[in-house]
């Protein structure tokens, strides 16, 4: 598969060092900088901390332009919040989607993904994009679900999650419901 002395900047130590602080096996990493690489080999021989635009992202990592909320993948990820990815944030995503990444950290990232308006809530609101993002049509204009049936759909979840009586979810209580929804760690992943 390649070493990390095939490419510029990944060296042993910081393979090792990337193994160690996130959930991604070396084999895993050193796929992902191939494909990472492949994008513009100049670019990343010049300076290892390139950051990709994220229509070149997109284009060379279909899982992600597949994926409904692929921007706010780009937003909670890119570190310098530019709508770009160095190689780094592209290890940081792929850690918290991969298979073992732990619950409770999958749960927290999750939670900044589907806070919409980053508020530290989720809200009515949100569930309602939310909604629009999972059932959208591409071949229909208008979104699948009208708002009064959104709204209710959002009331629905708000009443049996809220714990502390509000009208909307915080951090807390998004753990604590995802613990209920065995699901949630393998929809919350992708393969790399």
């Amino acid at each position: 598969m390649g070493s990390a002395q095939s490419y510029p900047g990944l060296t042993e130590e910081l393979l090792e060092e990337y193994a160690s602080l996130t959930y991604l096996s070396k084999g895993e990493i050193l796929y992902l900088m191939k494909k990472f690489y492949s994008m513009s080999p100049e670019k990343i021989d010049a300076d290892f901390h390139h950051r990709f635009h994220k229509d070149e992202i997109l284009a060379k990592f279909p899982v992600l332009r597949n994926n409904p909320f692929h921007d706010r993948l780009f937003r909670v990820f890119s570190s310098q919040r530019d709508n770009c990815f160095s190689f780094e944030d592209m290890v940081d995503l792929c850690s918290a989607m991969s298979a073992e990444c732990p619950h409770e950290v999958k749960a927290n990232w999750a939670f900044k993904i589907f806070d919409l308006d980053e508020d530290n809530q989720i809200s009515d609101m949100d569930i309602s994009d939310i909604i629009d993002r999972l059932t959208w049509d591409p071949s229909s204009p208008q979104n699948v679900l009208d708002k009064q049936s959104k709204k209710k759909i959002a009331d629905v979840i708000l009443k049996e999650i809220k714990l502390d009586g509000t009208s909307s979810i915080g951090i807390n209580e998004f753990q604590i419901m995802l613990t209920k929804i065995p699901e949630f760690r393998t929809a919350f992943y992708f393969r790399l």
